[in-house]
């Protein structure tokens, strides 16, 4: 029974070790955007598509 409980203990220490590295990855990678602010660089690059795309629909009611 002893075995058992190491390998389980094994398993479950490498499942945690896999489950921090992405959740440190995964802050790595939002820090990184939220510090360059770049979800907003990006909306900069997309908005005039948007735009041009929004105003070439049809609109039912015009505001």
């Amino acid at each position: 029974m002893g075995k058992c409980n190491c390998k389980i203990v094994k398993m479950l220490g490498k499942l945690l070790l896999k489950l921090a590295v992405v959740v440190l990855g995964f802050f790595v990678v939002t820090f990184t955007v939220y510090i360059f602010n770049l979800d907003m660089k990006l909306m900069a690059v997309i908005a005039p598509w948007l735009e041009k795309w929004y105003d070439h629909l049809e609109h039912n009611q015009y505001l």
